[in-house]
C-alpha cells in the first residue's frame, strides 16, 4: 500500500472537509485536465544519476538528479516516515523538493523470488511498468516517478520505486465503514451511491483498458476527498497486474469476486447489485474506447449466478490459507515448546479488533507465554479452587493472565477419556484440545462470532498425545442462552421481555443460519453453547468447540439434527411459547427465493426429531444418575 492508513472522523468524511497536511491535495485538485493529458502523455528516460541507473518520467529528471545516491541508501536517517513494513516491502513517505513521494523498497528475497524475477521480473519493475501503462490508459492509479535496481538498504539488497503521494487519501474498506457510521441515513445513502458509482466506472475502464489488478481487495483502492461530496478513486499495489489483453468473462469474474469478499460482509444485497449494474453500464460506454474492449457474453443475471460461485470458492481459498496460518509460526501465531514434553500453538496478535474480545487489541509475545505457561497443570491443582466444570469427559477451569496493565480472562479446558476406548483413541494426533483450536480459529477466520482460543498445549510421547489442554478467552459479563434467558425473564416487563426474545430469535437464526451456510455441523447445538454479550449491542458467541466440523457442506438431515438438539434444550425455558419456536423457525428459513410455506414440513420433521433426542436425553441422563449420583 503507498499511503499512510488513517481512518478520517465521520464528520469529515460526511462534509468531504478532509485536508492534506501540505499543499499536495491543493495542487493536485487544482490541476486541469489539460495538465493530467500531458502528464500522461510525458515520455519514459533511461540515466544514471550518481551511479544509480535510473528509468523515470521525464518531469522528475530534476528531482532525482538534486538528491544523493546516498540519501536513497539510508532512508530512515533523513527523517522520513516508515508508513509500512513487512517482509517483502518496506514504504516510506518523504517530502523531496517541496513535494510529498512514496518510496517502496522490494527486498531481494531468497531462491524463490529469484526464480520468480527469472521468469516474469523484479516486483518493483513489474510494478512500475503497471503504474505506466495505467498512466497511459488514463486508468486511476498510483503515478509512478521512477525506478531503481539493486539499493543496498539495512544491508539488503533491494529494489526502489518511487511513486506521487496520494493525499489526503484513505483505503476503501475504511472510508466505507466510516460512510456507514454516518446517522444521517439520506446522507449515507447519498454518499456510498457516489462512492459504489466510482468504483465501478474506474474497474470497468480498467478492465476495458486491459488492466487486470489480481489483488484487488478493498485496501488496495484508495479514496480521496477532492471537494465536498466529491471523491476520486484510485489503484495501488499494482504489480500483480496482468496488462495489455482483453478480459475474458472467467477473468471478469474472478476480479470481481476479489473486491466482493471484503463487501460480502461489509454491505448489504442491494448495493452490490447496483454496483454490477452501474459496472456493466460503464462496460458498455469504453467497450469502444479501448482496444481491448469487448462485450461480456453473459447477461445480467448470469453474471449474479457466476460471481457467486466465484465468490464462494475464493473464499474457500482464503479460509483455508488463514487456517493453515493457525498451525505454523506467523505474525499472528507462534509454536512453543515447554518442559515436560508440551509443545503447542500461542496466539500473538488480531488483524482485527472486536468489541468483546480483550485479546484482539493485545500483543502477547512469545516470551510472555512461556512465562504463563510454564506449569501448566497448576490451574487444576486440589489447591486451585476455581474449577467451573469437572466431568467424565473434560475438566474446566478459569484462570487470569497478567498482561501489564490489562489482566486476560480465560478458560482452561483439559480433555479426560471416559472409557478405555476413548482413551486410546485420544493417544492419536490431532488431540481433542487440538481440534478445538482449529475449529476455533476456523470459525474466526468466517467471521462467526466465537470465544478465541488462546493457546493449545500437548504433552507427548513421540507421536503419541498423553495429555492436552486448551486456552480460551473469557468473555466478561456474558452469560450462557439459557441462564441469560432465565434472568431476563424474570427481570424484564412483559413488553421489554416480547421486544428482547424476539431480537436474540432473529440473532439466533441468523447466527444458526451463517454456521451451516460457511460449513460447520454442530453436533451439541444447545443453548448452554451459545454465550450472550448484551453491551454495547447484543451479540452471540459460539463456545465449546468438540460438537463443531468443518465439513464443508452440512446435509439437510444434520442441519434439522441440530435445530432439534437446540430446541430440546430451550424446551423448559420460562415465557418461551410455542409461537416464539415457529416465529424462529421461519426466520431460519427465510433466504432469496425461498417458499414461505417451507416451514410447515420442517416443524413436522422437527416434532419427530425432538422426540427422539428426548429418548436418547433421558437414557444419557440415567446412565449418568447411576454412575455419578447426579445428571
Amino acid at each position: 500500500m503507498s499511503v499512510q492508513s488513517v481512518k478520517p472522523p465521520p464528520e469529515e468524511i460526511a462534509e468531504g472537509a478532509v485536508r492534506a497536511e501540505d499543499d499536495v491535495a491543493d495542487r493536485w485538485v487544482a490541476a486541469s485536465s489539460a495538465d493530467r493529458d500531458q502528464a500522461e502523455g510525458e515520455p519514459i528516460q533511461q540515466r544514471e544519476f550518481d551511479g544509480l541507473a535510473w528509468t523515470f518520467r521525464s518531469r522528475f529528471e530534476r528531482v532525482l538528479a538534486m538528491v544523493p545516491a546516498a540519501v536513497w541508501l539510508d532512508p530512515g536517517g533523513q527523517g522520513w516516515q516508515r508508513v509500512k513494513q513487512n517482509s517483502e516491502r518496506t514504504v516510506w513517505r518523504a517530502r523531496l523538493d517541496g513535494v510529498n513521494y512514496y518510496l517502496k523498497y522490494y527486498a531481494s528475497g531468497g531462491l524463490m523470488e529469484a526464480l520468480k524475477r527469472r521468469v516474469r521480473g523484479s516486483a518493483c519493475r513489474l510494478e512500475w511498468q503497471s503504474g505506466v501503462y495505467a498512466l497511459e490508459a488514463g486508468i486511476a492509479a498510483v503515478r509512478p516517478v521512477a525506478c531503481t535496481e539493486r539499493v543496498t538498504c539495512d544491508g539488503l539488497v533491494c529494489s526502489l520505486l518511487i511513486t506521487e503521494a496520494v493525499e489526503p487519501a484513505h483505503p476503501l474498506d475504511e472510508f466505507w465503514q466510516t460512510l456507514q457510521g454516518d446517522e444521517d441515513e439520506t446522507r449515507r445513502c447519498r454518499d456510498a451511491r457516489h462512492l459504489i458509482d466510482l468504483l465501478a466506472e474506474m474497474i470497468a475502464r480498467a478492465h476495458q483498458a486491459g488492466f487486470e489488478h489480481r489483488d484487488m481487495h478493498a485496501a488496495n483502492i484508495l479514496v480521496r476527498p477532492v471537494a465536498p461530496r466529491q471523491y476520486e478513486t484510485v489503484f495501488v499495489d499494482l504489480q500483480s497486474a496482468r496488462l495489455g489483453a482483453p478480459l475474458s468473462d472467467r477473468a471478469v469474474v474472478r476480479n470481481l469476486a476479489q473486491l466482493n469478499q471484503w463487501f460480502r460482509r461489509h454491505s448489504s444485497s442491494s448495493d452490490r447489485l447496483r454496483f454490477l449494474r452501474r459496472y456493466v453500464r460503464w462496460r458498455n460506454e469504453y467497450e469502444q474506447a479501448f482496444e481491448h474492449g469487448r462485450p461480456l457474453d453473459m447477461s445480467f443475471e448470469q453474471l449474479v449466478a457466476a460471481l457467486l460461485g466465484q465468490a464462494r470458492r475464493h473464499a474457500d481459498r482464503l479460509w483455508s490459507k488463514r487456517d493453515r496460518r493457525a498451525g505454523r509460526n506467523s505474525r499472528y501465531f507462534r509454536r512453543v515448546r515447554i518442559g515436560g514434553g508440551w509443545r503447542g500453538m500461542v496466539f500473538v496478535c488480531s488483524k482485527r479488533r472486536l468489541p468483546e474480545s480483550r485479546a484482539s487489541e493485545m500483543v502477547l509475545e512469545p516470551g510472555w507465554w512461556l512465562e504463563q505457561l510454564r506449569d501448566p497443570l497448576r490451574w487444576f491443582a486440589p489447591d486451585a479452587g476455581r474449577a467451573c466444570k469437572l466431568s467424565h469427559s473434560a475438566s474446566v477451569t478459569r484462570c487470569v493472565l497478567p498482561a501489564g496493565e490489562k489482566n486476560l480472562p480465560a478458560i482452561v479446558k483439559r480433555p479426560l477419556a471416559r472409557s478405555w476406548r476413548r482413551r486410546v483413541r485420544q493417544l492419536l494426533p490431532p488431540s481433542r484440545a487440538m481440534r478445538g483450536w482449529r475449529i476455533g480459529n476456523a470459525l474466526l477466520h468466517r467471521d462467526i462470532a466465537a470465544a478465541r482460543p488462546l493457546a493449545v498445549l500437548e504433552r507427548r510421547a513421540g507421536p503419541l498425545v498423553l495429555d492436552s489442554l486448551l486456552l480460551t478467552e473469557a468473555i466478561p459479563g456474558a452469560a450462557d442462552l439459557d441462564a441469560h434467558l432465565r434472568s431476563e425473564f424474570e427481570r424484564c416487563s412483559p413488553a421489554e421481555w416480547l421486544r428482547h426474545k424476539r431480537r436474540l430469535a432473529e440473532l439466533l437464526a441468523n447466527h444458526l443460519r451463517q454456521l451451516f451456510e460457511r460449513g460447520f455441523d454442530h453436533r451439541d447445538c444447545k443453548a448452554q453453547n451459545i454465550l450472550v454479550v448484551s453491551e454495547p449491542e447484543p451479540k452471540l458467541i459460539w463456545i465449546d468447540m468438540d460438537g463443531l466440523r468443518c465439513v464443508g457442506h452440512v446435509p439437510l438431515g444434520r442441519r434439522r439434527r441440530a435445530l432439534a438438539r437446540l430446541h430440546v434444550s430451550l424446551l423448559d425455558i420460562p415465557g418461551l411459547s410455542r409461537g416464539d419456536r415457529v416465529r424462529f423457525l421461519k426466520r431460519y428459513l427465510v433466504r432469496f427465493g425461498s417458499d414461505p410455506r417451507e416451514w410447515r414440513a420442517v416443524w413436522r420433521a422437527l416434532e419427530g426429531g425432538v422426540a427422539k433426542k428426548l429418548q436418547v436425553l433421558e437414557r444419557r441422563r440415567a446412565w449418568k444418575r447411576e454412575h455419578y449420583g447426579r445428571e
